[in-house]
């Protein structure tokens, strides 16, 4: 009897050297390698390499599979730049330039991998507008692959692009304001270039949507994003924006290994356990961001005038120039009561917090993976963006009517008084009800989201197509 011949996908995944970037990728890896998409009948069986330096893959080694691999690239390194620091962790903020300069320079050795693995497609990050020209260079069409929101997405290609210069972000909800302050806002991180950058700052996210072949993935969910979608699919010429969920991940996947059963985790699950149901806000501002001095007292006070219960992850710096005027240590004479409040140094089971009957609220910097997890739990969010694309993650949350924008006197500045008063509202009275309402039908959108397979498969033949593959082809037996 006549069979179907399973052809095979080749897939190269070179994601920006962040965790907060590796683990989207991975888990999408995950779910175009599972043995229940394969048993889905398109008849396309995908490999994975996945590339980063080594301090990256060794955090993730648990992960590789017969079917996932793990492939280092080689970074120069200049004395101020060591094999270990070839990460954003723990990377002092001054020499972030010079690990873009590094990966800028890397270009040829990735081209020299893409010749070793001969894959059939590439999966890339917005900070690498050169690798799709060494996948062009050798006949391998690339794919952007983003780990922002659509909205945050468009919202920088409107600002950045000369097409729309002087014009305001159509979609007021999630924009700034004017264009102007719009303008301003994008200057303070988009602009700005070293004197030894090889590819300008402000092109790294336009050059790689332009260079994305046909289409560009997106980490989101169509049923929240779609205007937003379709507004940088016309910024973008017509080029289609296929989202493949949100890609959530596990605890015991996300903070490094054995971090879903660590003593620390069980900790915060025994403390959580000894709550009331809908009592505990969580406190976090994301794993790559240190809170100054000023911020984390004024966090601190705000927590306690706030009368509520709190769970606050905080992260400190590991040397000395992590941070010029980050905070190395809690306020002193900070000291919750611990049925009051559990401080966390470090990392928190931020998923298995959320979804514990015990946390009603969510203090985050809405970073797109927190806001979509958030989501997820169907947990309201107190919305305290602090840089890059998080003002248009807390809009967006806002606008769906899932989080409350605590008020900021500048950007990055907060007071006590404004924490407490934001706590509060998102906690009790008739703004917490509305809220939990709101929150608890977007709960629904998410997980139907996260589980529909059938957006892989989708994105499989959309891949599958660009590289003439993808035809139920026959083949009989001898």
């Amino acid at each position: 009897m006549a069979q179907a011949e399973r052809e095979q996908l080749s897939v190269v995944m070179f994601p920006w050297l962040a965790h907060g970037h590796i683990t989207p990728y991975l888990e999408l890896a995950r779910r175009l390698t599972s043995a229940d998409r394969r048993a889905a009948g398109d008849n396309i069986d995908v490999t994975v390499h996945l590339v980063s330096t080594l301090v990256n893959l060794s955090a993730i080694a648990r992960h590789q599979t017969s079917r996932i691999r793990f492939v280092e690239l080689h970074l120069p390194a200049p004395p101020d730049l060591p094999p270990k620091l070839h990460t954003t962790k723990h990377l002092p903020a001054r020499l972030m330039p010079a690990l873009k300069r590094a990966c800028d320079l890397a270009a040829p050795r990735f081209g020299a991998l893409l010749d070793e693995l001969r894959p059939d497609l590439l999966l890339f990050d917005f900070l690498y507008p050169w690798a799709p020209l060494e996948a062009a260079a050798r006949g391998v069409p690339a794919v952007h692959l983003s780990n922002c929101s659509a909205a945050a997405t468009s919202f920088f290609v409107h600002c950045l692009g000369s097409a729309c210069a002087g014009r305001a972000f159509p979609f007021q909800g999630v924009g700034l304001g004017s264009a102007e302050e719009e303008a301003k806002y994008t200057s303070m991180f988009a602009v700005r270039d070293h004197p030894d950058a090889l590819v300008p700052e402000r092109d790294r996210l336009l050059l790689s949507l332009a260079r994305s072949s046909c289409f560009v993935a997106i980490k989101t969910c169509a049923d929240i994003e779609r205007p937003y979608m379709g507004y940088l699919s016309e910024l973008l010429d017509g080029k289609e924006i296929v989202p493949v969920g949100p890609l959530l991940v596990d605890d015991s996947d996300a903070g490094g290994a054995g971090a879903g059963t660590s003593p620390e985790s069980d900790r915060v699950t025994r403390w959580l356990d000894a709550q009331s149901p809908a009592s505990v806000v969580l406190v976090s501002v994301g794993s790559e961001y240190f809170m100054s001095e000023q911020q984390l007292a004024r966090m601190a006070r705000g927590l306690e005038l706030s009368g509520e219960r709190f769970l606050w992850v905080v992260r400190f710096p590991k040397g000395p120039e992590d941070g010029d005027d980050a905070a190395r240590a809690l306020p002193r004479g900070f000291a919750p009561a611990p049925r009051r409040g559990l401080v966390v140094e470090g990392w928190g089971p931020q998923r298995r917090v959320l979804a514990h009957p015990a946390c009603s609220a969510f203090l985050s910097h809405c970073g797109w993976s927190s806001v979509l997890e958030s989501l997820a739990a169907g947990v309201p969010i107190v919305a305290l963006p602090l840089h890059i694309d998080q003002p248009l993650g807390a809009n967006l949350a806002a606008e769906l009517g899932a989080a409350v924008r605590m008020p900021q006197e500048r950007f990055g500045e907060f007071r006590a008084e404004d924490v407490a008063r934001a706590v509060r509202g998102a906690m009790r009275g008739e703004e917490s009800r509305a809220l939990r309402r709101r929150a608890a039908e977007l709960r629904e959108v998410v997980a139907r989201n996260d589980a529909d397979g059938a957006q892989v498969d989708a994105l499989v033949q959309r891949m599958a197509r660009l590289c003439g593959k993808g035809q139920q082809r026959v083949a009989v037996p001898n």
